[in-house]
């Protein structure tokens, strides 16, 4: 009996999402068990009442839940988009072809760079509506035409990038139709890494100033204490994030000779040194404990696993067969499709693995600096300055939630000063 061809390839498309289902299982129950192992000790949250004023705290929650909802309205705009165009392929792919000279990496350029370009459009009057709000809320200083000018930068970055990886894919496709998707795993991956690097260099000059920090005696304790935290950085920067926000951050962009440490000029000028100080011990514990890279080896190797499941839906719509220029425009709007429906729903594990590094930087901060008192004052003054909210909704928190609650970090900075959270 022989087997029609189309059943094969479904058949085959059936056992490649069966293994990577499986390897994505056992890739998450890694992770889990590794970062169980390192995890802080366990400690409940504070009280609300005891740390902020309930009535302003009540302002802020309210204020925040409009943000909330418009961020939600906003995230079925990219998978709609893809999966739309996905399915009215035979109305564009012609002309895209036409306009790339039947060249297959060319017009796979022009259709991620399409593709972004067309979500950052979709997506602007819904951001438009966030910046009035947080310009209303206070939050957000940036004038509109500055704003409009970074949306455009980082639209422009965006479809750059997406056109840049989806020309990568369209050669993968038509040369390796069988083993695109390990190239694909092992593409997303040194992406990661060379973002991270040249970050400094080639993308936050795009959108802030920087400058070293002038205040000396400050900037020597800073570098002190990322020596005394195994990093090596050569200067200390301040940005001119007071332009576009009334919060106060400091973070570590770059790898190795690129690496900074960088200040937000609202932290300098508002908040206490040992506030500051705890923030910036925050910011070089991740790199101490290399969460950059750890989390980029854990991203690389859930990426096998979630390309695999891709090749099973592209080879269950289209064949394995090597495509034509046209199929492998099918193939990259099937991908994208894809990738995009299962951003949300990958959504919880990366937020998850996420705050684990956070509390991991968060504990080895109260080991470095020994200032529970700093770090709980730290935790007070980032929540009020910026308008945030102590206790998030449960439902945000495990969808989207980076960072343990702010209740939770100044619960584990009492115990680690021997005091009740309450």
């Amino acid at each position: 009996m022989t087997i029609p061809p189309a059943t094969r390839e479904r058949a085959a498309a059936a056992g490649l999402a069966g293994v990577a289902a499986a390897g994505a299982a056992l890739v998450v129950d890694r992770l889990r068990r590794r970062l169980g192992d390192a995890r802080p000790p366990v400690t409940p949250p504070a009280r609300l009442e005891d740390h902020f004023d309930p009535v302003v705290a009540a302002a802020d929650r309210r204020f925040r839940r409009v943000g909330w909802a418009l961020a939600a309205a906003g995230a079925p705009l990219g998978p709609a988009l893809a999966v739309g165009a996905a399915l009215t392929g035979p109305r564009w792919r012609p002309a895209l072809l036409r306009a790339a000279g039947g060249r297959a990496p060319l017009a796979g350029a022009l259709f991620g760079a399409g593709l972004a370009s067309s979500g950052a459009v979709a997506g602007l009057p819904l951001a438009l509506a966030r910046y009035g709000w947080g310009r209303r809320g206070g939050v957000v200083v940036q004038p509109l035409g500055s704003w409009l000018a970074d949306r455009a930068k980082g639209a422009a970055l965006e479809a750059g990038l997406a056109g840049g990886l989806s020309a990568i894919l369209a050669v993968l496709l038509r040369r390796a139709p069988r083993l695109w998707p390990l190239g694909l795993a092992g593409v997303g991956a040194a992406g990661s890494l060379g973002l991270a690097a040249l970050s400094p260099i080639l993308v936050e000059p795009l959108f802030q100033r920087k400058r070293p920090l002038a205040d000396e005696a400050l900037a020597s304790d800073v570098l002190d204490l990322a020596r005394r935290s195994g990093v090596t950085a050569r200067t200390v920067l301040v940005n001119d994030a007071s332009r576009r926000t009334t919060a106060a951050n400091a973070y570590v962009s770059g790898l190795g000779r690129t690496r900074r440490i960088v200040l937000f000029d609202t932290l300098v000028r508002e908040r206490p040194r040992g506030e500051l100080r705890f923030v910036v011990a925050h910011e070089l514990a991740h790199v101490a404990r290399r969460h950059v890279l750890r989390g980029t080896a854990w991203s690389a190797a859930l990426g096998v696993p979630a390309c695999v499941g891709l090749a099973a839906l592209v080879g269950w719509r289209t064949g394995f067969g090597r495509p034509d220029a046209d199929l492998v425009l099918r193939r990259l709007a099937l991908l994208a499709a894809g990738a995009a429906l299962a951003g949300p729903l990958a959504a919880p594990a990366g937020a998850w693995a996420s705050r684990a590094f956070e509390r991991e930087a968060d504990w080895s901060a109260l080991v470095a600096t020994g200032d529970p008192d700093g770090a709980v004052a730290a935790f007070r003054g980032l929540v009020t300055q910026g308008r945030g909210v102590p206790d998030p909704p449960r439902w945000l928190q495990a969808w989207m939630g980076t960072h343990p609650t702010p209740l939770e970090r100044i619960g584990a900075a009492l115990a680690a000063g021997g005091r009740p959270p309450g």
